[in-house]
């Protein structure tokens, strides 16, 4: 499993963030997809960390806070990390990001990218899918934790629960 800022950099090392509109809106929503089809072939997924439900979707926080300062304009640079020995900050590397990875993250990629952000929303906001179950919990209970978990997504779009829409 990858850290999330990990596979974003790989992304934007190998896909134009202006032509594919790559905004940290569409990147979340974007690794949720990838996410996806990686927990319906691994039993833990590809990215390590957690999806939580946001208002517009599932986002992983480190991605979020990595890209927040782009707004919602295309990200511009790759995220970073605190070198502690040097005192700098240095772009997450993803190097080690193997073959069969990268082959799935880009295909995946490929298949949402076509996608507007808008329509990339309303996907992970499906009536009684992961993000909106998590969701509607945590508005209800706002002690509830906002974390989707792994298990839920995968029994979901596995097919493993009732779907009304097929990605």
């Amino acid at each position: 499993m990858y850290e999330a800022r990990k596979v974003c950099n790989f992304l934007l090392a190998n896909f134009d963030a202006v032509e594919f509109d790559i905004t940290n809106l569409r990147i979340n929503k974007l690794l949720f997809f990838i996410q996806v089809a990686a927990l319906k072939q691994m039993p833990e997924g590809l990215i390590r960390n957690h999806f939580e439900a946001w208002q517009f979707g599932p986002v992983i926080r480190p991605v979020f806070d990595a890209f927040k300062v782009y707004k919602e304009g295309p990200i511009r640079a790759p995220a970073e990390y605190l070198d502690y020995a040097s005192g700098k900050r240095m772009p997450v590397p993803f190097e080690d990001i193997r073959e069969d990875h990268r082959q799935l993250i880009s295909m995946e990629f490929l298949n949402y990218a076509r996608f507007t952000t808008g329509q990339l929303v309303s996907l992970s906001h499906e009536p009684n899918g992961p993000w909106d179950i998590i969701y509607r919990a945590h508005l209800a209970d706002p002690t509830t934790s906002p974390r989707i978990p792994n298990q839920l997504i995968r029994r979901h779009f596995a097919g493993e629960e009732k779907s009304t829409t097929r990605h």
